[in-house]
């Protein structure tokens, strides 16, 4: 059986892959820091899933992660810090190998230009660009993703083209797109492909959070949006091809947006 690892699993675009797989049959990690949200993701799908069910729960610290309990195949349960991990690698529990991992994990602060602060730069920065490098690079290193596998990357069309107040998520994503093309040269020596899915607006929690904060986002936006369930089809459409592109664009996403709503840009 196939095994997965979904790093931000909890919910938007990660609980849709998750869910995605399962009902391929794949045995999926989830993987969170909350985990009664996770433990509803794992419960959803069990329900897209023939198979058994296996719960591998972790404690969370300021330092890292331990995992404990039996991990059989079907959906496990893995929580933990990404920031912390990445901080301290040596805290990243052990886990076994997978053929793919998907990173969904990462937030979204809005600020103008003008009142750009260090601060904020550096949380965006160091669960959108830093955690990833820091804690893929350890997978790699650690044979956590098997020869041949496939990493598949979240990144954002806000990277190329991003709306007033997202030029710090913009940069953080910019900085992921860039950086999994050269990953996938240098993975390519253990046939290990890694891709980056650029989606426009989806419709997620964090987005909703932010039309929540600032009114002014619906307006071009809320009609351009895609389900997260779009983007998991094309992520399991990676996984499952395993095309050799060292960085992927979500043109099929894209493109079903623009048919819906015209040839039209989201900007989030």
């Amino acid at each position: 059986m196939k095994r997965i690892l979904i790093i931000g699993a909890s919910s938007g675009i990660g609980a849709a892959v998750a869910r995605a797989c399962a009902g391929q049959g794949w045995a999926v990690i989830l993987h969170g820091r909350d985990e009664e949200r996770l433990e509803e993701v794992r419960k959803r799908c069990l329900n897209d899933k023939d198979g058994g069910m296996s719960s591998v729960a972790s404690e969370c610290s300021r330092d890292g992660a331990r995992s404990s309990g039996d991990a059989d195949a079907g959906i496990e349960l893995l929580l933990g810090d990404v920031v912390a991990w990445a901080e301290d690698p040596k805290s990243i529990p052990e886990i076994e190998p997978v053929q793919a991992i998907v990173w969904s994990a990462g937030i979204c602060e809005l600020a103008a230009g003008q009142m750009l602060g260090l601060k904020a730069i550096r949380r965006t920065l160091s669960v959108n660009l830093e955690a990833p490098l820091v804690v893929l690079s350890h997978f790699y290193r650690k044979g956590i993703i098997q020869s041949g596998g496939s990493i598949v990357l979240l990144g954002s069309e806000s990277a190329h083209d991003a709306g007033e107040g997202f030029s710090v998520y913009a940069a953080s994503k910019g900085g992921l797109a860039s950086a999994a093309r050269v990953l996938g040269k240098e993975f390519q020596r253990r046939n290990v492909s890694v891709h980056c899915l650029e989606p426009g607006t989806v419709n997620t929690p964090m987005t909703e959070k932010l039309v929540q904060a600032f009114g002014g986002l619906k307006d071009g936006h809320m009609e351009k949006m895609v389900e997260p369930e779009e983007v998991a089809a094309e992520v399991v459409g990676i996984l499952s091809s395993r095309f050799r592109l060292r960085c992927a664009t979500s043109d099929t996403v894209a493109k079903a947006s623009q048919d819906k709503h015209g040839d039209t840009k989201p900007q989030s």
